[in-house]
């Protein structure tokens, strides 16, 4: 689907189509569509209702400065509902700081003063963080809810973000308020409370947080049962349902992987001991199933965890957190196999007359080989395995037409899609440089120029740079099917349509197949 609304006649409109494929437009509407356009009556309760018309009223001073605005709103930053609550702080944070800053700070209600906290940091001085944090640390955290105390630490949160890393007295008092509340006893919570305590190198942040990892368990994260409890999308679509099922098998420690992460960028805080659990964790993670992108997720965090290991150390971190499992899990696929050949320089035309005309079986394993030794799945991934370089090609079968497929292979620049190209820098000497650009920060560029090695990155000074444009010539090499002969062509079309499921319709028997034809 590419797009959808709902009609003035109430029926819903969608489209469907992609690039260079056929566009179709749909019209859904209930029963015979002759119902009457009446607008539904409104299931709402008083309270509700209620409810929504204060929430507007606030909304009314979320503009221009409204001498009535602080007055109306203050007493709602306590409401039960978080729309209102969220409404009210906004109408406060449009008022100037500073009708308003010492309220705020003298506020004595756990509850408001969480939500002014969170105002102050958005709107006032740097220089009022002290106070910030001296405000925020005298509420008792028992007489706080599980939630009220998530608020709590996310307005510390935002406080250090906004403001910087507290200096001082301030940093004490941070300290001493946050570090007897970890761990808790709420996975959001730890997360929050890990997040904080070791981005300010607090003192036991990274033992602390390591214990919790190796007992970390998903059962109270509603996000996790929610994914769980997919598992039904895999009846819907046989590509789409297979990438879910193994991610079903073998579903990747959420809890686990957010505290890696959190630990990823801890410089201080480690004991030889703890860096070597640390790291070992790394190999196990990388065999988990997850989505297209997991494996360069946890990569990743390893990668800033080993630039933050001692330089003597490196080496061994990198062999034991798994590093060589990456060679067959991951972006850099080694080929299992080497093509028989003999080759040619396929064009187009004769290609698809190869794989037209096929009237043999076709070879699963060999496909799958295939895949690897033309380098496919250096670059792009099937059924969540492979490289994130190029588009996912699970789906490939069920999109595109064998000339469709053979054309993007054989002339990867004649369709380019915006997601996957290079941009070509050119520079003020005269000379162009090309790579998918990845990155923007302190007045550079960071472009991947290898598809073979993305993780590896050149930075361009921006001032050096004339003018950017994306480039129509592909990253995809053209000719890497130039190795194969006729039948290693077509069973390398067979995997890629068959989305590497070797039950596909394509690997049945061609005899089975006319028999099927010749009774029907």
């Amino acid at each position: 689907m590419t797009d959808g609304i709902i009609g003035p006649d109430g029926a819903m409109y969608f489209l469907t189509g992609g690039r260079r494929l056929d566009s179709d437009l749909y019209r859904v509407y209930f029963g015979d569509n002759t119902s009457s356009n009446a607008p539904l009556k409104s299931t709402l309760t008083d309270a509700q209702i209620q409810a929504q018309n204060t929430r507007k009223q606030l909304e009314k001073f979320h503009g221009d400065p409204n001498p009535e605005a602080v007055k109306t709103a203050w007493p709602y930053l306590k409401n039960s509902d978080r729309f209102i609550r969220y409404a009210a702080r906004i109408a406060i944070e449009h008022q100037p700081v500073s009708e308003w800053q010492e309220k705020a700070l003298s506020e004595k209600d756990p509850q408001t003063l969480t939500q002014a906290m969170i105002a102050l940091a958005r709107t006032g001085s740097k220089d009022l963080e002290p106070k910030i944090i001296n405000a925020l640390a005298s509420i008792t955290p028992a007489q706080l809810s599980t939630a009220q105390k998530i608020d709590v630490v996310r307005a510390f949160e935002l406080t250090i973000l906004r403001m910087g890393k507290p200096q001082g007295a301030a940093y004490t008092k941070l300290i001493s308020y946050l570090n007897p509340q970890f761990p808790a006893k709420s996975n959001e919570l730890n997360r929050l409370l890990s997040k904080v305590l070791v981005y300010v190198d607090a003192p036991q942040a990274v033992s602390k947080t390591m214990a919790l990892m190796a007992v970390a368990k998903d059962t109270d994260d509603s996000g996790q049962k929610t994914f769980m409890s997919s598992s039904d999308l895999i009846a819907r679509n046989p590509a789409y349902g297979m990438d879910i099922a193994g991610m079903l098998a073998k579903t990747p420690p959420a809890q686990q992987i957010y505290y890696a992460t959190v630990l990823s960028e801890a410089k201080k805080g480690w004991t030889p001991a703890l860096r070597e659990k640390y790291f070992k964790w790394y190999s196990t993670a990388f065999t988990y199933k997850g989505g297209n992108s997991y494996i360069g997720f946890i990569e990743k965090a390893r990668k800033s965890a080993l630039e933050n290991a001692p330089q003597q150390s490196v080496a061994h971190f990198n062999a034991i957190s798994g590093n060589a499992l990456l060679e067959t899990r991951g972006r850099r696929v080694t080929a299992v196999g080497n093509p028989k050949g003999p080759g040619r320089e396929w064009k187009m035309e004769e290609a698809l007359a190869v794989v037209s005309n096929d009237s043999t079986d076709r070879n699963f394993m060999q496909g799958k080989m295939l895949f690897s030794a033309t380098l496919c799945s250096t670059c792009h991934s099937m059924k969540g395995e492979g490289g994130a370089v190029g588009p996912d090609l699970t789906q490939l079968g069920t999109r595109f037409s064998n000339r469709d497929i053979l054309e993007s292979i054989i002339e990867p620049s004649k369709v380019i899609s915006d997601q996957y190209a290079a941009t070509d820098f050119k520079m003020k000497d005269g000379s162009t440089i090309t790579g998918r650009l990845k990155n923007e920060e302190n007045g550079k560029y960071y472009i991947s120029m290898n598809p073979f090695s993305p993780q590896t990155l050149q930075a361009i000074e921006k001032k050096d740079v004339v003018s950017t444009k994306l480039s129509n010539v592909s990253i995809m090499f053209p000719g890497t099917i130039n190795r194969l002969n006729k039948e290693e062509v077509k069973d390398l079309l067979a995997y890629l349509v068959s989305a590497g499921n070797k039950d596909h319709e394509v690997y049945k028997p061609k005899a089975n197949k006319s028999a099927t034809a010749a009774v029907k």
